[in-house]
């Protein structure tokens, strides 16, 4: 088996689990806009998948590290979806597509973590200030 056949399923797997971690990130996104944020139990189950994202990119980064130094850069360009589709092998393609979906997977979920972190930053600020203010004026003391 060559390291393209052995890589695939880890690649695919990455996909599926960008894709699930892309979905809950989602759902943060949408609650952090809402007046009550409320995310229950969703960042824990993102991180879920992160975890397993980290095994399976650790999976990856011992395949790769087996191949020779020129294949391992021109490797790592194709699952970061940066190689030119031009000049990757036939075997090479799968692969590509992977890592283009892969990358824009994760832009897209880096985007949508930003919004989401920022709106509920914010709203944390505002209730600090609010019971700061609240403490101040004696009601709780």
């Amino acid at each position: 088996m060559d390291y393209h056949e052995e890589l695939l399923p880890y690649v695919c797997q990455q996909t599926v689990l960008l894709t699930k971690i892309s979905d809950i990130t989602a759902q943060i996104e949408v609650r952090s806009r809402q007046a009550d944020i409320q995310l229950e139990n969703l960042p824990e189950q993102r991180q879920i998948f992160i975890d397993r994202l980290k095994k399976c990119n650790g999976l990856i980064a011992r395949t790769t590290a087996k191949l020779p130094e020129t294949e391992q850069e021109r490797l790592h360009k194709i699952l970061r979806g940066t190689f030119s589709e031009e000049n990757c092998r036939a075997e090479e393609q799968e692969l590509l597509q992977c890592g283009i979906k892969n990358s824009n997977l994760l832009q897209n979920i880096l985007a949508m973590d930003s919004e989401a972190r920022e709106r509920i930053s914010r709203e944390c600020a505002r209730l600090q200030k609010h019971l700061r203010s609240t403490n101040r004026s004696g009601r709780y003391s």
